[in-house]
């Protein structure tokens, strides 16, 4: 199968290829397309587990196919890292949850400003940061995250739009009110 012929598989024929095939290829291409947001993702959720759920994730996938259920294989790997990472989390309550530091590649203000991002993520509550995470970086429907927290879609757009507030105000500080003059009587 040529390189081309690869590109334009679905991931899930990928996965069926690569375990029908065993050819190496067909997995590299499921890696690279998933590699970085799926480490960006679990990185952001709890860093010092990020590297230990990513391996094990690969390697479960690499020894045998998941059952999707009818899912799209981006969404199995989303889903699966957010149960790992929540057996994880619960396992190392007493660690701090720190932010990756700075990138020596980027320029200083990039990095500061990046910084300042990551940590006012950090200090959402779990499930808000998830779902904003899930949603904004990962590019999962509202309903797909739903599904991942199991909560309904109702009450997973109010927490995600509770949680873009919450960001915003820890950015930017509390939203301006107007000037009111009290009229003095004497």
């Amino acid at each position: 199968m040529t390189r081309n012929a690869f590109q334009n598989l679905s991931d899930e024929a990928l996965l069926d290829y690569y375990h029908s095939t065993r050819n190496l290829r067909a997995f590299r291409q499921l890696y690279s397309r998933h590699k970085d947001s799926l480490y960006r993702y679990c990185a952001q959720m709890h860093f010092p587990s990020a590297a230990s759920v990513v391996e094990q994730l690969w390697d479960s996938l690499l020894e045998r196919p998941p059952e999707l259920c009818g899912r799209l294989l981006r969404n199995w790997l989303f889903i699966r890292a957010s149960q790992m990472l929540g057996i994880s989390e619960t396992a190392t309550d007493g660690e701090e949850n720190s932010a990756p530091r700075e990138s020596t590649y980027a320029e200083p203000a990039a990095a500061a400003e990046s910084d300042r991002l990551l940590s006012a993520v950090q200090k959402l509550p779990r499930i808000e940061r998830n779902i904003l995470l899930l949603h904004m970086e990962c590019r999962l429907p509202l309903a797909t995250v739903a599904d991942i927290e199991r909560i309904s879609l109702s009450k997973c757009r109010a927490l995600y739009q509770n949680g873009k507030e919450r960001l915003r105000e820890i950015l930017h500080g509390p939203e301006r009110q107007p000037w009111q003059v009290k009229e003095v009587t004497l």
